[in-house]
């Protein structure tokens, strides 16, 4: 089969290897969409990741690593012991943090918080081939209804729904989400499902302002042309909103935010409000303790939700109570595309796409 494979810094290439092996209890998968996360970009070209130890001892000890996580597979074949799928059966992961099941965390039922997570695109090759080889309890079964390209943005959906979770939003909640991207406005979408009130968009792109409109934002903040903390307190009648999700931040060499839009969810989010932090921040962060104090300002880090969030974004979907399918700008066919995709996706203004780019394989 065809596979993409890093086998040192900056060497990546498609090859030539042989279907990887089907242990008990795990099944094949072939790949039907992949979706190009920022991550695997920047696992390519060398840029700090979330799993950075673990990708370089395996290119320190030889093992190359096939990158993506976010995928619509079908079941294929399936290894001794697999009880819950069948061939034919359409499936998703949680993507990069598949529990161990013998970590305490595991043991105790709180699989999302495990602490020796299996990462797919890492330890387990990833989407970038015409076929995987994934753990049974590592793959979700997909219901009819979504089309393949949908199934593919499960897996940051699947995200959201924890992240939504994790904000605790109460029936009425006036809820602010900062950055329109594919995080954003799936963020936005579940609080609407979850009870938010009013839900007010931040972004700099007017097509992605758009798009929250259509997802059921009550207003919208284009931050490049006025100051996002004056026009929400504006929106709120001066008292900030309970909760602000930040899904803007993150490098800005990658067209994000950087630092600046968790700082200005601090200066806009209510007293005793509270500040869910999604978007991946580097570097270091300078905090204001006192303000922070004064405010009783809960800063807020959760979970993704595991493989029960991801069921639940399907079920969204193929309920029609949270749409995808109109942030697909961006659909490539053949894995000689990655290349190209992962540098429409890293640059998401220049081209105007608001989801990453697809792959049908």
């Amino acid at each position: 089969m065809k596979a993409w494979r890093l086998n040192a810094r900056r060497e990546f290439r498609l090859e030539d290897v042989p279907l990887p092996e089907i242990k008990p209890g795990w099944a094949l998968v072939k790949v039907r969409v992949v979706q190009v996360a920022v991550v695997d970009r920047g696992l390519v070209e060398g840029m700090p990741h979330p799993h950075q130890a673990r990708i370089t001892r395996m290119l320190s000890e030889g093992n190359p690593v096939t990158p993506g996580h976010e995928y619509c597979g079908e079941v294929v074949q399936i290894g001794p012991g697999v009880t819950t799928l069948k061939l034919g059966d359409r499936v998703s992961s949680t993507g990069g943090h598949m529990h161990c099941g013998t970590c305490s965390m595991c043991r105790s039922g709180r699989q999302s918080l495990c602490l020796s997570p299996i990462s797919m695109g890492v330890e387990i090759p990833g989407a970038f081939a015409e076929y995987m080889s994934v753990p049974e309890w590592g793959l979700v079964k997909i219901p009819d209804g979504p089309t393949d390209n949908e199934v593919a943005a499960f897996q940051p959906l699947g995200i959201c729904v924890g992240n939504v979770r994790g904000a605790g939003i109460r029936m009425g909640d006036t809820v602010v989400v900062m950055g329109q991207g594919a995080m954003g406005l799936g963020c936005l979408q579940v609080a609407k499902v979850a009870g938010a009130g009013q839900l007010i968009g931040v972004d700099v792109r007017t097509e992605a302002l758009d798009l929250s409109r259509d997802f059921g934002a009550n207003a919208v903040v284009n931050s490049s042309e006025a100051d996002p903390v004056k026009e929400v307190r504006k929106l709120t009648v001066d008292v900030g909103p309970d909760v602000v999700i930040e899904a803007a931040g993150g490098r800005v060499e990658d067209g994000l935010a950087g630092l600046r839009t968790l700082q200005q969810a601090i200066q806009m989010v209510r007293t005793g409000g509270k500040i869910i932090q999604i978007a991946n921040l580097e570097g270091l962060l300078e905090l204001d303790p006192v303000l922070m104090r004064s405010k009783n300002i809960s800063l807020v880090f959760p979970s993704g939700g595991g493989a029960e969030a991801l069921r639940y974004a399907a079920f969204l979907v193929a309920t029609k109570r949270v749409k995808v399918e109109p942030q697909i700008s961006h659909v490539m066919h053949g894995l000689e595309k990655v290349p190209e995709a992962m540098e429409i996706t890293a640059n998401k203004v220049k081209y105007r796409a608001t989801n990453p780019v697809q792959i049908v394989v």
